[in-house]
């Protein structure tokens, strides 16, 4: 899987490497597309040299990429929360451990000649059983942890990544009126980064964000979807 994940993001990116290149704009130089640097060369006539051509090209790396970077990923997000949330579902609902531990006290009575035997019996069996028991809810709660941090990463992901790739579908649909609030519009590119920066917090279980996920009163027993979002 992960030769997969990294043989898919270097395919993916391979075009950055024909889109994006290094430009001098006087005292400074900075990486840019292809196509900002072309509306930045303006000639005589104060026309830049953006040709149709390079307009429909511009917007159909813009369509790849909001796909790449936004649409896919989510879409994997989403689906990883799904198989999560159904697993433990599965979990909670599940009596079957139990079951078979009372069964198995039950026959160990039955078939026990001594009193004493059976009582050791029984004991050993309610250690093993209460052993499974507290392995079992280990194991709930380190789904019901994942769970949580899956539906923080997709909230984050959607609240950092959403506005920039409107902005991009503005630039497909509508590029005139794009260029006129494209500068004013750039601080919206400061959310992606804060993607990166906020992923760290809710891996190491940031405790701030556990008062976001607290529901139900006190005195109350929460409801299962509520025990699942409670930290």
């Amino acid at each position: 899987m992960l030769i997969i994940a990294w043989g898919t993001a270097v395919f993916s990116m391979l075009p950055q490497l024909y889109v994006w290149r290094e430009v001098n704009f006087g005292e400074f130089r900075q990486c840019v597309t292809m196509w900002t640097e072309k509306i930045n060369l303006v000639d005589e006539a104060n026309q830049t040299s953006m040709t149709g051509a390079d307009i429909q090209l511009m917007k159909l790396y813009g369509i790849q990429n909001v796909f790449i970077t936004f649409y896919i990923p989510l879409v994997i997000l989403v689906a990883c929360y799904v198989l999560i949330l159904k697993d433990i579902y599965r979990t909670l609902n599940a009596t079957e451990p139990e079951r078979s531990s009372a069964l198995y006290i039950s026959e160990l009575s039955k078939l026990s000649t001594s009193k004493r035997w059976a009582r050791k019996e029984k004991e050993s069996a309610v250690s093993l059983t209460s052993r499974a028991i507290r392995g079992q809810d280990k194991l709930r709660r380190a789904k019901v942890r994942s769970l949580r941090i899956t539906l923080l990463l997709i909230i984050v992901y959607v609240v950092t990544w959403l506005p920039n790739n409107l902005l991009s579908w503005w630039m497909v649909i509508s590029f005139d009126t794009y260029r006129d609030y494209q500068d004013a519009m750039f601080p919206l590119a400061f959310l992606v980064v804060m993607n990166s920066v906020i992923n760290p917090f809710i891996y190491g279980r940031w405790q701030g964000l556990k008062m976001i996920f607290t529901c139900g009163e006190v005195g109350k027993k929460p409801k299962k979807l509520c025990y699942i979002l409670r930290c």
